[in-house]
């Protein structure tokens, strides 16, 4: 059992085994599909709550947006527009930042606003899995979970195949890591310049808004209205981040379904293969298909809590044990096919359990103040929200119900990783299956070592290669001669370029 990935030494692209390579692509579409919903139904609401626009307008520009431009231009378009939107979507979160600090005086001030009201805590290294940020939450957890994105996704992966080369792919990688700590910095700090403007009279209990993810459009309503362009270059900058993500998942799920699904069902049932032109037609029709479930899902996503937890959550429900899959292939020789897929199914089970099982605990707010607020509104929202929060800390809720959602990647890569090893080993005892796909001679002394992590591989390859090679038609040496083995031909270049057509 071997995963397609990207080899950051030797750089080999390689394939599945049949069963493995579908539940794999299986997994990937449904998390794609799960996580697409919220990405449209976030710009929904910040239009709302900025120019009173009805949702389901939004919603349906959004998603038609970018299912245009996604048929029309595949994944290279995908990646054009993708660096306008980002340098848009900066713009976007220093403006509030800005506007912030000039009506402050200084980022001091909101810094030791924040931290006299408790927003700023690092020293919290509590290893209680039930509590929602902490030190262990943050690094072990948003490890796993960013790995699950940066390292088997679908989308991340497609992105890197569009470009060049593969140098310049490794370049791109290496990017991403300074680019998204900007990003992570800048949005967490522009939500500190939101609570100090907001700290004695929050706009939710206020009754303004009717969800913690409008607060951020209403900042702006309120201290960027009176300056001509900078409500609509914010609002630009948060569609701007919706369509450069749905349009990568449109593409990669059209890629996914058309050779994981369509090309083989074409071969076996109407035994052709598909032309470029037909694959190019079947391509824009299932762009088009995506495109509207795309918009169908954001509707959905209307009863779900907070945004971006829910984001993160499905990518840790799906992606961890997506991550178990792969670096079981990498790393674990004795791995077999039906251990990995067992693996995978019970990491896939717990995860979705745990992550979507109920009843669960709401998302407990850090006080907030109404002592600024105006003497005529109306109080009626403080009684409910109280009443509310008395009644959840009465009840009772199940331990694993409780485990941060920073915790869900982690756990499913474990369980993924250790349950096909621990299930490898018993199909093999009990010769349900076997790793003869890794061996290239039937007696399986010969291992496929470019299969397997750089390490891991040169490791494989030193055993099986002997360094000196004696023959005996010499006269140079007392008739024997000593050859250096010569390394194997490089693979890397010729395997990108060959799936790079195919992605």
């Amino acid at each position: 059992m071997s995963p397609v990935y990207v080899s950051p030494s030797r750089d080999l692209l390689f394939v599945v085994a049949s069963t493995s390579h579908v539940c794999q692509r299986m997994s990937f579409s449904l998390q794609m599909v799960l996580y697409m919903g919220i990405v449209v139904y976030a710009p929904a609401l910040a239009l709302e709550a900025v120019t009173g626009l009805n949702q389901v307008f939004s919603i349906v520009i959004v998603g038609v947006v970018c299912t245009f431009y996604a048929t029309l231009g595949g994944m290279k378009a995908v990646l054009i527009t993708d660096i306008y939107q980002s340098l848009l979507m900066f713009a976007s979160v220093f403006c509030v930042i800005i506007c912030a600090w000039v009506k402050a005086g200084s980022l001091e001030t909101i810094w030791r606003v924040a931290q006299e009201n408790g927003r700023i805590n690092f020293t919290n290294f509590s290893v209680d899995p039930t509590e929602r940020h902490t030190w262990f939450t943050q690094i072990l957890g948003g490890s796993a979970t960013y790995l699950a994105i940066y390292g088997v996704n679908q989308t991340q992966v497609q992105r890197l195949m569009a470009v060049r080369s593969l140098s310049a792919a490794r370049a791109a990688l290496w990017w991403c890591l300074p680019i998204l700590c900007l990003l992570s910095v800048s949005t967490c700090f522009s939500g500190l310049c939101i609570y100090w403007y907001y700290r004695d009279c929050d706009p939710l209990l206020e009754g303004r808004v009717n969800s913690r993810d409008q607060v951020m459009p209403l900042f702006v309503v309120d201290t960027m209205g009176e300056y001509t362009g900078l409500a609509g270059l914010f609002v630009s900058g948060i569609f701007c981040a919706s369509l450069s993500t749905i349009s990568s998942i449109i593409s990669s799920l059209a890629a996914v379904t058309l050779e994981d699904y369509l090309k083989p069902l074409v071969s076996c049932c109407a035994k052709r293969t598909l032309t470029d032109r037909q694959t190019l037609w079947y391509s824009k029709l299932l762009s088009l298909f995506f495109g509207a479930l795309c918009i169908g899902m954001a509707f959905m996503a209307g009863s779900i809590g907070g945004l971006l937890q829910a984001a993160l959550s499905i990518f840790g429900i799906i992606g961890g044990p997506l991550l178990g899959l792969f670096t079981l292939g990498m790393y674990v020789t004795k791995a077999n096919e039906k251990g990995a897929i067992g693996g995978l199914l019970i990491s896939l089970v717990f995860c979705f359990w745990i992550g979507f099982g109920q009843p669960k605990p709401p998302l407990v707010s850090l006080d907030m103040s109404t002592a600024g607020c105006p003497i005529n509104r109306s109080y009626t929202r403080d009684i409910f929200l109280q009443a509310a929060t008395a009644k959840v800390e009465d009840e009772h809720f199940f331990y694993l119900y409780r485990i941060s959602y920073m915790w869900y990647a982690a756990l499913g890569f474990v369980i993924a990783f250790f349950g096909g090893w621990l299930l490898s080993w018993l199909f093999a005892v009990l010769n349900w299956d076997n790793n003869r796909r890794i061996y290239q001679d039937a007696d399986c002394k010969l291992i496929k070592h470019d299969l397997f992590v750089p390490p891991l591989a040169k490791r494989l390859q030193r055993r099986q290669m002997p360094l000196l090679v004696v023959t005996g038609t010499s006269s140079e040496i007392g008739g024997i001669s000593v050859e250096t083995a010569s390394a194997p031909p490089r693979l890397d270049e010729i395997e990108w370029e060959k799936h790079k057509a195919v992605a």
